[in-house]
């Protein structure tokens, strides 16, 4: 009897063959999840500088994956050593409140006008010059101000007895529980197509699933805890959360794609890179940070 057209030489399936790709690199996440969460939470339980440190630590991973990135295919040479210089000075000024104003000030007017008079005259073309530019410029308020904005909210009371310590692990908890549920009820259930041309592994039933895990991750983080958040704003967080964390992670998409390349490093296996592992963060961030300005102003006074 001739074998079926869907099988291959050795009689396994596409669909197996797919199937056991897929629980490979959801072993390989998991492994590096089991990695990384620790150390992150580590680094939250301390605040103050030392999850400085870590935050000065993804900040420079992350710069050098966009150098490499846009360099590959694309030709795209951002200056990112002004975009780091920005994003550090974003970091040292959610560390020194008193300073913060003029340092965000001092550091956005310096990155304008000294990266725009360089590629002038440096760059060939003023195609080239415009590209640069606007990329030196997005990188930092893309990658370094989101970054400031969890140490800003973490602040530097040692320990989980702080308020801010269980605001920031429900940032990462939400995020986390919404990035999963959404890739594993996407590879099970989904059907409907989120985002064709940015991410065509995207579904709707996927983004569903993140939503409702999004949303227990705040009951039991912020909720629970010495948050102490009413259930309805539990409710309202989780959900804006998981609209963040898929806006985010979409924008990482597009930007692959017009790089043209699958994942932004290789750093973190199973995930890719550090962008690849932080995406869905980055936007969920502000929405953390400013329902907690909200909701207690207090805590983040400085």
């Amino acid at each position: 009897m001739s074998k079926s057209v869907s099988e291959d030489s050795s009689g396994v399936t596409p669909a197996a063959t797919s199937q056991a790709g897929w629980l490979a690199g959801l072993r390989q996440r998991l492994l590096s999840a089991g990695v990384l969460i620790p150390i992150v939470i580590a680094l939250v339980w301390f605040g103050g500088w030392i999850a400085f440190a870590g935050g000065l630590l993804a900040l420079a991973l992350g710069l050098w994956e966009f150098r490499t990135m846009f360099a590959q295919k694309r030709k795209w040479y951002p200056l990112v050593i002004f975009s780091g210089a920005l994003g550090v000075d974003f970091l040292v000024a959610a560390m020194l409140p008193d300073l913060r104003l003029t340092l965000i000030s001092l550091g956005i007017s310096a990155l304008i006008i000294l990266s725009f008079t360089w590629l002038m005259l440096t760059r060939p073309t003023i195609e080239r010059t415009i590209i640069d530019w606007a990329l030196t410029v997005a990188i930092p308020f893309y990658l370094g101000w989101p970054i400031a904005l969890v140490l800003v909210l973490r602040g530097d009371v040692m320990g989980y007895g702080s308020v801010q310590f269980w605001w920031v692990v429900g940032l990462f908890c939400m995020v986390w529980a919404n990035d999963t549920a959404a890739f594993v009820t996407g590879h099970f259930l989904g059907r409907r197509k989120l985002a064709l041309h940015i991410s065509p592994a995207k579904t709707w039933e996927g983004f569903v699933g993140g939503v409702i895990w999004s949303v227990i991750a705040a009951f039991v983080l912020l909720v629970i805890t010495p948050v102490h958040l009413a259930w309805y704003h539990a409710v309202i967080l989780g959900i804006l959360v998981a609209v963040a964390a898929t806006l985010g992670d979409l924008a990482e998409s597009l930007l692959k794609r017009v790089a043209e390349v699958k994942d932004s490093g290789t750093i973190v296996p199973g995930h890719g890179g550090i962008l690849d592992r932080m995406d869905s963060l980055l936007f969920a961030i502000s929405v953390v940070f400013f329902y907690a300005a909200f909701l207690h102003p207090a805590i983040l006074g400085g």
